[in-house]
């Protein structure tokens, strides 16, 4: 699930990413450089649907951005 979800990001043209499962949740990291893409309601619609498909009930964007190590903080 997170490679197709990965490989959605990279065809829509995101350069560094991850996406990230929390049980039922995707949790979508970009660069900074290119988060404002998501503040479109269109492209969030789209891409939220998109992810889903792929077998979870939630997408969320992480405000914080794409680092490494994110999976091992506390949510």
């Amino acid at each position: 699930m997170v490679s197709r979800a990965e490989q959605y990001l990279l065809n829509l043209g995101f350069s560094q990413f991850r996406v990230r499962v929390h049980g039922e949740a995707a949790r979508i990291e970009v660069l900074n450089e290119e988060i404002d893409r998501f503040f479109d309601r269109v492209f969030m619609s789209e891409t939220a649907s998109a992810i889903k498909k792929l077998g979870v009930a939630y997408v969320s964007l992480d405000l914080e951005g794409y680092r490494t190590g994110s999976m091992n903080e506390n949510i």
